[in-house]
């Protein structure tokens, strides 16, 4: 029913390894209980080591290795997939799908080798920044917005070559059109709402989101409040707000969601993956349904099956 593309539950096991996914407790907004609850099928993990001041490939193969002990450790339930006939096949046997993905290339720490690595430990996806600037480009928060660097450029060709969706979520704009004019597939933004509804640094510009559709990507709504309107408590209403102006220019087909479950306060409403037929519940009200299933889920499995 839903596919969610960005959730920060490995970052919060590694600050505090004594969580359990698989327990119905409110630690977790994304655990498998809320998932059920929720409908989510699909759910992308991010591995998120950008804050750490060394070790960040270190720190990043400590998470990969929580999500193999801990997450699909019952396979019963969920599994790994790294292609797009496996995310079909596992959903068709009634289990959920995990991908993984690095928030940041701070992981790969300036070596296309790493980025290699984590492919073969089944990553699919990375985000080329977090906020501020790392060896691929500068973050959304550099002031001086700058593009790829050169080793950037190289990480970009690598990931095309590899068949890994380029996420540009934090990225700079500079960096994002840079990307833009070198990427020879379709790209992703995971985690994204509108600058023309709030007028926040990380959301996307209408140039931007226009490129995006028309280059056959996805951009991911995402329930964080601090990204969906500047009133105290934003709801669901807010965020349909950046949905209606995707959908205006042109993107209905391009429209998906990305929680930030577990790295972001979410708006009021959506506050755990439980809950989201919340928002399916009032996409209903102003959207077909054929549209409503293309938002939740069917927009992600076509851009799953050009890159995977």
């Amino acid at each position: 029913m839903v596919i969610d593309a960005h959730t920060d539950v490995l970052w919060k096991m590694l600050l505090d390894s004594s969580l359990d996914f698989y327990l119905d407790t409110n630690k977790l907004a994304v655990n498998y209980p809320n998932m059920v609850k929720g409908g989510v099928d699909v759910q992308i993990f991010a591995i998120f080591v950008s804050t750490f001041k060394a070790s960040r490939f270190a720190y990043a193969i400590q998470s990969i290795d929580d999500f193999y002990q801990k997450i699909i450790k019952k396979a019963d339930k969920i599994q790994l997939a790294t292609t797009y006939e496996q995310i079909v096949s596992i959903q068709n046997q009634g289990k959920k799908v995990a991908l993984l993905s690095l928030e940041g290339a701070d992981a790969i720490e300036g070596e296309l080798s790493k980025l290699r690595i984590f492919y073969r430990l089944g990553v699919r996806a990375m985000g080329l920044t977090w906020n501020e600037a790392n060896e691929v480009a500068d973050g959304i928060m550099e002031v001086r917005n700058g593009g790829l660097t050169n080793f950037g450029y190289d990480v970009v060709r690598e990931m095309n070559r590899l068949g890994m969706m380029i996420d540009v979520s934090h990225l700079s704009e500079k960096g994002f059109w840079d990307v833009m004019s070198i990427t020879t597939a379709p790209i992703m933004a995971s985690h994204s709402n509108t600058k023309k509804v709030y007028s926040h640094p990380r959301n996307l510009n209408d140039d931007q989101i226009k490129a995006i559709i028309n280059i056959g990507g996805v951009i991911g709504v995402t329930y964080v409040s601090d990204f969906t309107a500047g009133e105290k408590e934003p709801t669901i209403d807010d965020l349909l707000l950046h949905i209606e102006h995707i959908a205006e220019l042109g993107g209905i087909n391009h429209i998906g969601l990305g929680s930030d479950f577990d790295g972001a306060l979410s708006i009021r409403g959506m506050e755990n993956a439980g809950k989201t037929e919340n928002l399916l519940e009032a996409l209903s009200k102003k959207y077909t349904d054929s549209q409503v299933r293309r938002i939740a889920k069917e927009n992600w499995e076509n851009y799953f099956n050009a890159i995977l």
